[in-house]
């Protein structure tokens, strides 16, 4: 009897060759659902590509709203200067409103002033083997700008009596917020890298001194090691752009006119009560 038509042999082979013919069978479907799924949801390696494209379109949106704000904004002004023309009154309230906006930083302005530029240092990094690894990484922050920096920067032109301020083109207004988001700083969510060039019109020896006196802003630089990543310079005149952000209020509204009366008694009243400096 042939060895094929043996039950015995039969019994021995057929029932291993059925389960692997069959877990071979499903591995083979598994794999192609796999790859059909791939092909739908696409690799992110070629999701790539398209978010960029998508980025570059979003920033190009962003550029054109930006345009577009400036360019309602310059054809308002003219719609109040003619409004203005009309009678004396309403020259009264155009001069008011052109005050108010310039305040806001809604309106470019031109003078004298300083301009500060801040850098990371091009200095050789210490030895990590000489330091922890937390060490080291604090150590490594010196080397760099971070939002703190340009905060403690705007606070003392502020200080000084900097009338407007602009940090890489970014005008600093009252919602401007400076803060970190990973590599990057953000300033009215913008990205802004180093070298940070932050600009602010007033008057020129006023913002010097207070960026250079003992204890200041330049002094800390110098102290890191490195005083090349600050540098600041004074200018005849320069300008400032506008904002040209959203300005949208959620949830503040003009207060009552008893309202207003009763609040700013009471900050006169803490003015009073107030501490005299030291």
């Amino acid at each position: 009897m042939s060895v094929f038509s043996s039950p015995i042999r039969n019994n021995a082979w057929v029932g291993p060759v059925t389960v692997l013919s069959v877990v071979l069978g499903g591995l083979l479907a598994l794999s192609l659902k796999e790859q059909d799924r791939f092909r739908r949801e696409q690799l992110p390696t070629t999701r790539i590509p398209i978010l960029a494209a998508k980025y570059a379109d979003l920033r190009d949106t962003v550029a054109d709203q930006t345009k577009q704000i400036a360019d309602l904004r310059a054809n308002l002004a003219k719609y109040q200067q003619a409004a203005a023309d009309e009678s004396k009154s309403a020259k009264l309230l155009s001069a008011d409103l052109q005050k108010a906006n310039v305040l806001s930083g809604l309106v470019a302005l031109t003078g004298p002033g300083v301009i500060i530029t801040l850098r990371d240092s091009e200095k050789k990094r210490p030895n990590p083997a000489e330091f922890s690894p937390e060490e080291y990484q604090e150590l490594l922050k010196a080397y760099l700008i971070h939002d703190q920096d340009i905060q403690a920067v705007l606070n003392e032109l502020r200080a000084a009596g900097a009338e407007a301020i602009a940090v890489n083109n970014q005008r600093v207004t009252a919602t401007t917020a400076v803060r970190c988001n990973g590599p990057t700083v953000l300033v009215n969510n913008i990205p802004t890298n180093p070298p940070v060039r932050i600009t602010a019109i007033g008057d020129s020896d006023t913002l010097l001194n207070g960026l250079k006196m003992p204890g200041g802003v330049q002094e800390a630089y110098t102290l890191t090691g490195d005083p090349m990543m600050f540098s600041v310079e004074k200018v005849k005149n320069q300008t400032i752009p506008a904002f040209t952000g959203a300005t949208p209020l959620r949830y503040a509204k003009p207060a009552s006119e008893d309202k207003a009366k009763q609040a700013q008694t009471e900050a006169e009243k803490a003015t009073k009560e107030a501490p005299a400096a030291p």
